[in-house]
C-alpha cells in the first residue's frame, strides 16, 4: 500500500500553504470583479422563458460552450490539445484531492485496484496528456499562426505554460524517485519509466525530499498567479458563457428613448459608449475574458481583406483600458479608429468563432452610436443614406427609380385589412434598386401562383435598419413606431419579407417597441410551398452554389430552407465557406454605402463563389444579390448571381 507524503516530514505543511495561497487567488478574482461591477448597469435577468435558464445563468452555455468548451474543438489539433490539458488537469486536481481526503478521512485509495487502476495508471496518463497538450501550445506560442500575433500577441501565455510543464516534470520525477527507492507499482506506468532511469543512490531520499517541496510550493505559486496572468480566463471563461444568451446574433436590443424625458434629475443614459464606464458590466466581463486567440480576427471580413478593423484589436484595445482602470477616459473610438468601428459589417462572424461567448459586434456598434448620435461622425457615403433615410424614408440616395416602378406590368394587391392574409413587405432596396426589383417581381408571381393571399402598403416603406446599422437608434425607433402604428392600424399579423435585414428588425426589435407579428423569410416560404406542392417547378441539371446571407444564416439560424427550395430547381453545390460560417458579402452594417480601403470584401466572397464552376450564384437577400453582383463584374461579363426568388419564378410553369 502506497503510503501518504511518503519520505516527507511535516508534509501537511504545504496544505496549511494552501490556505494563504487561495486567498491570494481570491483576491487577484476579487480584483476582476471589482473593475467588472463598474459598468454602467447590472447583468439583467430577461423575462424570456428559455430551456435550461436560471435567472441570469444559461445553464447549457456554460456546460457545452464553458466546460466542455465545445467551439474550441472545431480547430480539430487546438481542441485536442487544450482537452487535453482540461481534462487531464482536472483528474490530477481529483486525485490532489482524494489524497487530501486519504489524509484526513483514510478513505482507502491508495490500495486495491482503485489505487492501480486511478490513483497510479489514471494520474499518470492525465499527466502524459496535460504535457503533450502543454507541448503543443508551447510550439504554437514558439512559432505562431497569424491569428495569434496579429495585430498583437498577448504575453503571460508562455511563462505559464512553462510553469505547468516543470510542474508535472518534477511530479513525474518524484514518483520516479519514490518508486526507485522502494519499489514497482502496478499501475505507474510513468513512474516505473522514470525510475528505471535513475541510478541508484545513498541520497536519492534527500533528492526526493527536496524536490518534493520545490513541487509543492510551485504548484501554490502556480495557482497564485493564475488571477494575474492570462490563465484567468479558466475561471472568467465559465463564467462569461454563463451569463452569454445564447440566440444568435449580437442581441442589440433597443434604447428606451423615454428616459431621456425624465426630469427626475438622474443622469442620462449614455447614447452609445464614449467610455469604458458606459458599458454594461457583460461587455465589460467580455473585455477581461478575451483571450486574444484571434479566432474572430481570422474569420472578419473586413480584417480579411485588409480593412483598418480587427475585432481582435478592439477588444484588445478595450481591454487595454480596463486593465489600466481607466473608466472615464471618452476617446475609445478614437483609440480604436473611427474607420475601423465603421469597417464592421454587423455580420457576427466574430461571434460564431469565439470559443468564450464574447459579443465582439455589441461592443463594436456601442461605440458607433455614440459616433453616430452624440459626435455626428459618419463616412460621407454613410451620411448621405442617412440623410435619404431621414428626409425621404428610405437610404438609397441618387436613386432613379420611383417607389411604384418596380410593380410596372404586373397586377399588385394592396393589403385589404380583415381580407390579407399576409403583407408582402417589399423593403427599401427591392423598392428602389433596379436590379434588386426583379426579385419583388418574381415574388409577386410565386405568391400568385401558390395562391397565397397576399398584399403590399401603398406606400413603400423601410423597416430602419439601415439606421440602426448605422448607428442612429434614434431614428430607427421612430420609423419603427411609425411602421408598427401603421400595421396596427391595418390589423398586419403576418409578413413575408424579401430581406434577412427586414426579417431581423422584425423578430428582433419590433417587438420591444410592441410590435408582434409572424414573419417568414420569403426563401423559407418559398420552400414550404414547394414542399406543400403548391408550387411545382420544373428541375434542371443546372448547378446552383448557394451564398448564405449573414442576417439568415448565422444571425438567425436558417440554413435548410433556402437549400431545400433550390434543390426543387437545380443540383446545389456548397460552397467552401457555408452556412453558419458562411463568408459575408460585405454589405451589412451599412457598408452598402462605403468605400472600401482594402482589397473589395464582395469580390473576395463573388470569386469563391465563381470557383465552384457552378451554372447559377444564387442568395436571398437583396443587398447580397447588389453585392455579390457587383462583385462578380470583376471577374465575368455573365449574370450569374440570382434571388432564390428569380430562380424558382424562371422555372414555374404557369400555361
Amino acid at each position: 500500500m502506497r503510503v501518504p507524503y511518503w519520505n516527507i516530514d511535516y508534509g501537511f505543511l504545504i496544505d496549511i500553504l494552501a490556505i494563504p495561497a487561495l486567498a491570494v487567488f481570491l483576491s487577484g478574482l476579487y480584483g476582476h470583479y471589482r473593475k467588472i461591477r463598474k459598468g454602467s448597469e447590472r447583468l439583467k435577468t430577461r423575462s424570456d422563458k428559455l430551456p435550461w435558464k436560471f435567472g441570469p445563468v444559461f445553464v447549457r452555455s456554460v456546460l457545452t460552450k464553458g466546460i466542455l468548451g465545445t467551439v474550441i474543438y472545431r480547430k480539430f489539433y487546438t481542441g485536442l490539445a487544450h482537452g487535453s490539458v482540461f481534462w487531464g488537469m482536472l483528474v490530477l486536481g481529483l486525485g490532489t484531492t482524494l489524497a487530501f481526503a486519504n489524509l484526513i478521512a483514510k478513505v482507502p485509495v491508495f490500495s486495491g485496484s482503485f489505487n492501480r487502476w486511478f490513483m497510479a495508471f489514471g494520474l499518470d496518463l492525465a499527466g502524459v496528456c496535460v504535457l503533450a497538450g502543454l507541448l503543443f501550445f508551447l510550439l504554437r506560442r514558439l512559432f505562431p499562426p497569424d491569428r495569434l500575433v496579429t495585430p498583437r500577441e498577448r504575453s503571460g501565455f508562455f511563462p505559464m505554460a512553462c510553469l505547468l510543464a516543470v510542474i508535472l516534470v518534477t511530479g513525474f520525477l518524484i514518483e520516479g524517485m519514490r518508486i526507485r527507492a522502494s519499489a514497482p507499482e502496478l499501475g505507474s506506468f510513468v513512474g516505473n519509466f522514470v525510475a528505471g532511469l535513475i541510478p541508484g543512490s545513498d541520497h536519492i531520499t534527500s533528492y526526493h525530499r527536496y524536490l518534493w517541496w520545490f513541487h509543492g510550493l510551485l504548484a501554490l505559486a502556480f495557482v497564485v498567479y493564475i488571477p494575474y496572468s492570462p490563465m484567468v480566463h479558466m475561471v472568467l471563461a465559465p463564467i462569461n458563457t454563463a451569463l452569454a444568451d445564447p440566440r444568435p446574433g449580437p442581441k442589440m436590443g433597443v434604447i428606451d428613448f423615454s428616459r431621456f424625458d425624465d426630469e427626475s434629475g438622474e443622469e442620462m443614459p449614455s447614447m452609445g459608449v464614449a467610455k469604458l464606464a458606459d458599458f454594461s458590466r457583460k461587455r465589460l466581463l467580455d473585455f477581461d475574458t478575451c483571450l486574444w486567440c484571434g479566432r474572430c480576427h481570422e474569420v472578419c471580413p473586413a480584417a480579411q481583406t485588409q480593412q483598418p478593423l480587427s475585432p481582435k484589436m478592439v477588444m484588445a484595445t478595450l481591454a487595454g483600458f480596463l486593465s489600466a482602470n481607466d473608466f472615464t477616459d471618452d476617446s475609445l473610438a478614437d483609440a480604436i479608429g473611427v474607420d475601423a468601428l465603421f469597417n464592421c459589417t454587423t455580420c457576427a462572424a466574430c461571434m460564431e468563432a469565439c470559443p468564450v461567448s464574447i459579443n465582439q459586434p455589441k461592443a463594436i456598434m456601442k461605440l458607433r452610436q455614440n459616433l453616430a448620435m452624440e459626435r455626428s461622425e459618419l463616412p460621407e457615403l454613410m451620411s448621405k443614406a442617412y440623410n435619404s433615410l431621414e428626409q425621404r424614408r428610405h437610404p438609397f440616395f441618387g436613386t432613379g427609380s420611383g417607389p411604384k416602378d418596380w410593380q410596372k406590368g404586373i397586377d399588385v394587391p394592396i393589403f385589404a385589412p380583415g381580407q390579407t392574409e399576409y403583407l408582402l413587405w417589399v423593403g427599401c432596396a427591392a423598392t428602389y434598386d433596379e436590379r434588386a426589383q426583379k426579385v419583388a417581381r418574381a415574388m409577386v408571381k410565386i405568391l400568385s401562383a401558390a395562391g397565397v393571399s397576399f398584399g403590399i402598403l401603398s406606400k413603400p416603406r423601410c423597416t430602419g435598419d439601415p439606421a440602426k446599422q448605422i448607428g442612429n437608434e434614434f431614428l430607427f425607433t421612430e420609423i419603427a413606431q411609425e411602421n408598427i402604428a401603421e400595421f396596427d392600424e391595418l390589423g398586419i399579423q403576418k409578413i413575408i419579407t424579401l430581406c434577412p435585414h427586414c426579417f431581423n428588425s422584425f423578430t428582433r426589435h419590433y417587438p420591444e417597441l410592441g410590435g408582434h407579428y409572424e414573419v417568414i423569410p420569403h426563401s423559407v416560404l418559398i420552400g414550404e410551398l414547394i414542399a406543400a406542392r403548391r408550387l411545382v417547378p420544373e428541375k434542371s441539371d443546372e448547378s446552383i452554389c448557394l451564398h448564405d446571407p449573414c442576417y439568415l444564416a448565422r444571425r438567425n439560424h436558417i440554413e435548410d430552407p433556402p437549400r431545400l427550395a433550390l434543390e426543387a430547381v437545380g443540383r446545389l453545390v456548397e460552397m467552401p465557406r457555408s452556412k453558419r460560417e458562411s463568408f459575408c458579402c460585405g454589405g451589412g452594417g451599412g457598408n452598402y454605402w462605403s468605400e472600401s480601403s482594402g482589397v473589395r470584401i464582395n469580390q473576395v466572397r463573388a470569386k469563391e463563389a465563381l470557383d465552384t464552376n457552378t451554372d447559377v450564384i444564387a442568395t436571398a437577400c437583396p443587398f447580397c444579390l447588389l453585392m455579390l453582383t457587383d462583385g462578380a463584374k470583376k471577374y465575368t461579363e455573365d449574370q450569374k448571381v440570382f434571388d432564390i426568388a428569380e430562380l424558382i419564378a424562371a422555372r414555374l410553369n404557369l400555361n
